[in-house]
């Protein structure tokens, strides 16, 4: 992208200000390097770097330092087996806690899969790490037990120095050696323990000098008696700096063992701090990331320039490049014109670096090959070139290199010469990028690319607004119309001497032009209302929409209750159902006694119990499968009903408000009139026979004792719902009798039966087994049922 473009618009600057939001100068010279990139798919990918780091930002607590050390220098020393000195050595351990915190932190793939792709180039780093922190402390000093050899030599040196100050103590608090003494006390001189001496006992003290005072009044000496003791210090403290240097020696070569991952490592941190500067840098523009767009297209809404104060910025909404690929900006002068433009080009360099932009978050934006700019006073002195020829030169070379997919911009087009020249060449440049077919915004206070932006396709006119009431700029945008300089109001603001104003307006009127100004201001007027309508009508459509989204979220508020209620429901009936269940377990057990005991009487009394009990049981209305059958509003007792949730006819017997007590295949229940629908008259003819069938069939069976209970039931031919109470009544009886197994024919047919029979059989507590007979006896057309004993 042109650099002489990105200068004038200010990316420098921007970049400035990414550089302050990094922790190291590795990554503000990355920073320093930040160029716009023109493919759409790399422009994407850093972006979403960005993002990543937004949402790391939003989501995550502890925050990693990324302050490193620039250790490239050091690494090319250890490469080359150069010994490297103490500082060089912490500064890569510090580098080093750096690497492996920003491997334990950016672990996330699912959430920053490229910001784990940098972490993925850093490697595990333990073992070095054990290996610094065997030689240096938390302090960053050389630990005694860095060696064996080191460890000896320093106990060595403190028990050296221990005797050697205690002796040169009792030197300094010998009271026949004071007089010779300038300050009892002892220091240090050239590595050896000394004591400051008066000028004048120099003699008088045998020592060697080793220092003077700035007056020359105190020498600092040594006892002549101290000598070899400081001499065995001394050469153990030599003992210990070749032993350190040996220790470096050997730490030097294993970083040249690790020098390539340790600079693969510095340049994927400087990189991801980088990024993480680009996230920090789009908190505080409170910036976003537009969609992408193609084709040129541009719709930046409440677009800001990054660089103007927050307090002082005017956002505006560009649209280019859908119906018109050229906008024509008109207006007064210090209107926001040239800012406008600036912040068109400047938004585009940012974003194609993978920078937010301070935009609302529904803008979008395409990807340019190139941003080509006319902006500013090219007057070069050293060329010769007036402002014109500066203009024309960068028109010139505009014209020679600029292509369907780049961003042209031209500040006053046609500017520094004789206006109907300027304003010929001004439309034929038009004409001519028009055909080359970029993206163009262009500035002018011309009339004639007014009237020509009017006339011709693709081509919009806009303009910055004016208040005249208080004659002052307001800095906004506004598409679809041309706007005045308004040259008059701005002089007259200024301090214009009226009576120059009025000749000069006078001027303007013989020559013809003020009907153009009018008809602009008029145009503009009109376009200022139809603004209001549309916003007013956009308030009352978010108003609309705000009010469904309401409605949308009671109504989910409301089916969420429905649920709720719905599995409570579910849950109270499962607990009846279990509850029933061990109620019938006792029954079963208290039959069992009964009949051992022969009391037929009351175990009769006992079933007819139970039995009243499961048929009174409450059915929960729970949601059926839906019906096209019609619910009845007005039902009497007697009535033959369809019931929805049994999916069969049956008769009311009792009628209590909402609930409706009836009879069903011998069961009586309690229903929701909302479960209750029209039946037609075969079903209720059916339904009538059958409860006589069924009549005559209980009578028949209660007249039946013990000792002729059957131990088979028949039902092929039978619906489920047929069949179900003969085989509740057959059950009851072959239990009370003690009979197990007993056999149900049910037949073969579909299987349907079988497994309706089967499933309500393995639901009683008192069945242990439910089998198929083995084939000699029907095969899959019989079932045995095996009762506890």
């Amino acid at each position: 992208m042109n650099k002489r473009s990105m200068r004038m618009l200010g990316f420098n600057k921007i970049k400035q200000q990414l550089m302050r939001e990094t922790s190291s100068c590795l990554s503000r010279k990355l920073v320093n390097a930040l160029f716009p990139v023109q493919q759409s798919q790399e422009v994407a990918r850093l972006l979403t770097e960005t993002e990543e780091a937004v949402t790391y930002r939003l989501r995550e607590k502890n925050m990693v330092s990324l302050a490193i050390f620039d250790i490239y220098t050091v690494l090319d020393k250890a490469q080359r087996e150069i010994l490297l000195t103490p500082r060089e050595c912490t500064d890569i351990w510090h580098n080093i806690g750096i690497y492996d915190d920003l491997r334990q932190h950016i672990t996330d793939r699912e959430t920053y899969p490229l910001l784990c792709q940098y972490i993925d180039d850093i490697a595990d780093f333990s073992e070095l790490i054990r290996t610094f922190t065997h030689i240096f402390d938390e302090d960053l000093q050389i630990r005694d037990t860095a060696s064996s050899q080191l460890q000896q030599l320093r106990q060595r040196m403190r028990d050296l120095e221990g005797r050697t100050k205690r002796y040169i103590q009792e030197i300094v608090q010998d009271k026949d050696k004071q007089k010779y003494f300038q300050e009892a006390l002892v220091t240090v001189r050239n590595a050896r323990y000394v004591i400051p001496i008066k000028q004048e006992y120099r003699y008088a003290f045998p020592g060697i000098v080793h220092d003077t005072s700035a007056s020359g009044a105190t020498l600092y000496m040594e006892p002549l008696n101290m000598v070899d003791m400081n001499n065995e210090l001394q050469t153990v403290r030599v003992r210990e700096q070749k032993e350190i240097e040996r220790i470096f020696q050997v730490l030097t070569h294993t970083i040249h063992m690790w020098a390539e991952d340790l600079h693969n490592a510095t340049q994927a941190t400087a990189q991801v701090d980088m990024i993480f500067a680009k996230a920090k840098l789009a908190e505080r523009m409170h910036a976003c990331r537009p969609k992408m767009a193609r084709h040129g297209r541009i719709h930046l809404i409440q677009a800001r320039h990054p660089l103007v104060p927050a307090k002082q910025v005017v956002a505006n909404t560009i649209i280019l490049g859908d119906t018109y690929r050229m906008l024509l900006i008109t207006g007064s002068n210090t209107g926001g014109k040239t800012v406008l433009m600036k912040t068109l080009g400047l938004l585009v360099c940012m974003h194609q670096a993978g920078l937010f932009i301070p935009v609302e978050a529904d803008s979008e934006l395409a990807v340019f090959h190139d941003v080509l700019v006319d902006i500013g006073d090219e007057q070069d002195l050293t060329q010769n070139l007036s402002t014109f020829s500066g203009h024309m030169t960068q028109l010139i070379y505009i014209l020679k290199h600029c292509r369907v997919d780049d961003l042209v911009l031209i500040d006053e087009l046609g500017s520094g010469t004789d206006p109907a020249e300027g304003s010929a060449i001004a439309i034929a440049l038009l004409e001519a990028l028009k055909q080359r077919e970029p993206v163009v915004m262009v500035t002018t206070h011309y009339n004639e690319l007014k009237n020509y932006a009017y006339q011709t396709t693709g081509i919009e006119n806009g303009h910055v607004e004016f208040d005249e009431r208080t004659l002052q700029p307001t800095y906004r945008l506004q598409i679809g119309a041309a706007g005045s300089s308004h040259a008059f109001s701005i002089s007259e603001r200024l301090g214009l001497p009226p009576d120059v104003l009025a000749r000069a307006k006078e001027i303007r009127k013989q020559a013809g032009d003020m009907d153009m100004e009018q008809v602009l201001a008029k145009v503009n007027r009109q376009a200022k209302w139809l603004d209001e309508k549309e916003r007013i009508l956009k308030k009352r459509l978010q108003d609309v929409g705000n009010q469904a989204a309401q409605l949308y979220r009671e109504k989910q508020q409301l089916q969420a209750q429905y649920q709720t209620v719905l599995e409570k429901a579910k849950a109270e009936a499962q607990e009846r159902k279990r509850q029933l269940r061990v109620e019938s377990e006792q029954i079963i057990r208290a039959l069992k006694e009964a009949r051992k005991q022969s009391l037929k009487e009351k175990t009769d009394e006992q079933i007819a119990g139970i039995r009243k009990r499961i048929n009174d049981l409450a059915i929960p209305n729970l949601p059926a499968a839906s019906d096209k059958r019609a619910d009845l509003l007005n039902i009497n007792v007697g009535d033959f009903v369809y019931l929805n949730s049994l999916h069969g006819v049956g008769q009311v017997t009792a009628i209590q408000g909402k609930q409706v007590t009836a009879s069903i295949r011998g069961m009586t229940i309690r229903v929701k009139r909302s479960d209750i629908s029209q039946a037609d008259t075969q079903e209720i003819q059916a339904a009538q026979q059958r409860e006589k069938k069924a009549a005559t069939s209980e009578k028949t069976h209660s007249c039946i004792r013990p000792k002729t209970v059957a131990t088979e039931i028949n039902i092929i031919g039978e619906t489920y719902v047929d069949a179900l109470p003969r085989v509740e009544r057959f059950l009851d009886q072959a239990l009370v009798a003690g009979y197990s197994p007993v056999k149900i024919i049910h037949g073969k047919g579909s299987g349907a039966l079988r497994r309706q029979i089967h499933s309500y059989l393995r639901d009683l507590p008192f069945v242990t087994s439910v089998v198929l007979d083995d084939g000699d006896n029907g095969g899959a057309g019989v079932t045995w049922v095996y009762f506890s004993t």
